[in-house]
């Protein structure tokens, strides 16, 4: 009796083979390229030639077996099991605690701060500008008069240091020169 089951759902497939022929074959192109066959024996050569190319080579067989592999992991199935469980969201927020907590100080300091941002006094600042401006004014003529009397400073402190270092060469010259001279007088016979 198995055998007779297994016939009828040979019948069955074939039958099914024959309907999808029927389907896919609607020209005579397609008629041609079958050539008298089916298209079940036309996948069974495609099979057989791609078993031989990957017995041929190692990586086209090693591609082949990876294939299976990523059609497990492209399934929707998969996805759904492989979504972290609850267990496991809570402690990827409790290993992410100190941030959300430094987080939520930043939000807190952010909020204390809109309050300073948005007081009376700041609302006043154009009139202060205003109010401002000749003050400005008056501070960079004096920055620009400062400049000028820092230049003459330096200008001054350099001739002066000039006029000490000549000064100084001059006395040593001349305490030379009168070293000189009293070591000639004193070197001198009385007569």
């Amino acid at each position: 009796m198995a055998a007779k089951e297994k016939g009828a759902a040979v019948d069955v497939l074939e039958k099914r083979v024959s309907d999808l022929e029927r389907r896919i074959i609607t020209s005579e192109e397609d008629v041609l390229n079958l050539k008298g066959s089916s298209c079940l024996g036309t996948l069974n050569n495609v099979q057989k030639s791609i078993n031989k190319i990957g017995s041929k080579y190692a990586r086209i067989a090693a591609v082949w077996k990876k294939v299976k592999e990523l059609e497990i992991f492209l399934s929707p199935e998969f996805l759904e099991n492989a979504s972290l469980t609850d267990d496991a969201k809570a402690d990827i927020i409790v290993a992410g605690e100190s941030q959300l907590k430094a987080c939520a100080d930043q939000l807190r300091q952010i909020e204390d701060l809109k309050k300073v941002v948005t007081t009376e006094p700041l609302k006043d600042l154009p009139t202060w500008s205003a109010k401002l401006q000749p003050l400005v004014e008056v501070h960079i003529q004096q920055k620009e008069e400062f400049n000028a009397a820092d230049e003459r400073l330096q200008n001054l402190l350099t001739a002066y240091n000039n006029i000490i270092n000549l000064l100084s060469k001059e006395f040593v010259q001349w305490d030379n020169t009168l070293t000189q001279i009293e070591q000639a007088m004193e070197v001198k016979p009385a007569d």
